[in-house]
């Protein structure tokens, strides 16, 4: 049986004169929802709306909006991202256009793990520290003591590392972590490396600790995240 190289087959591609000479993209694009907009509809700040009614009228699955829904977290999202009263936190924030339609958004929500417990949160930027859009690739369904944990508090603290605070009398540091929800002091040092290593060993245990309590009941990439977790003196 004859045997060819990968040099040996050369494939003709013959292009249509009316693309000839242009660049043709044959990258992945955004995927869309499968109902676009209502036409003249009202929609939720400027963008959102929710393809309920037009699903219903076909025989098509959909979900509600009331009370115990995924509604009240497509609606903060969607404020956060395009309120009139945007926070700075969210200020470069959007929403992949999937989830511009709430039936989209609660198809997705509705099928993570940890999605209707009381203390659920949407976070966009666990997976990704950088991700500023919420989408099905980069948000995950989380508690809200595994969400706290990456917030960014440098706002707040200023220069210093991140679980490190001047001691009261303005001699030495003091090294906190909040554990569950309450602040946890380490230990007051005279150096602030050590102040900070002595936080950063302890997150690294608690990162561990959630991941081992919350194991199979959450996305396995924020499981991954908590056990590859180790905070930077610069973060």
């Amino acid at each position: 049986m004859q045997q060819h190289s990968i040099t040996d087959i050369t494939r003709t591609i013959h292009v249509d004169s009316c693309v000839a000479g242009l660049h043709l993209d044959y990258s992945p694009r955004e995927e869309l929802p499968l109902f676009p907009p209502p036409p003249g509809g009202s929609l939720t700040y400027g963008v959102g709306y929710n393809s309920g009614r037009r699903r219903r009228a076909l025989g098509m699955p959909f979900f509600k909006s009331g009370k115990g829904t995924p509604y009240k977290t497509w609606h903060n999202m969607m404020r956060r991202a395009y309120g009139p009263k945007k926070s700075s936190a969210y200020e470069d924030c959007s929403v992949c256009r999937k989830w511009w339609d709430y039936q989209e958004f609660a198809a997705w929500y509705s099928s993570q793990p940890y999605a209707f417990e009381p203390d659920a949160e949407l976070d966009k930027d666990i997976l990704d520290q950088l991700n500023c859009v919420y989408s099905p690739e980069h948000c995950s369904v989380v508690p809200k003591v595994i969400n706290q944990i990456f917030r960014d508090t440098r706002s707040r603290r200023g220069v210093l590392p991140i679980g490190v605070s001047v001691a009261s009398g303005g001699v030495g540091f003091v090294s906190v972590l909040s554990r569950f929800g309450k602040p946890d002091v380490l230990g007051i040092f005279d150096d602030i490396t050590e102040a900070f290593r002595a936080y950063q060993s302890a997150h690294r245990a608690y990162c561990n600790r959630l991941a081992d309590i919350y194991e199979s009941k959450l996305d396995a990439r924020v499981i991954h995240r908590l056990r590859s977790c180790s905070r930077h003196i610069r973060d």
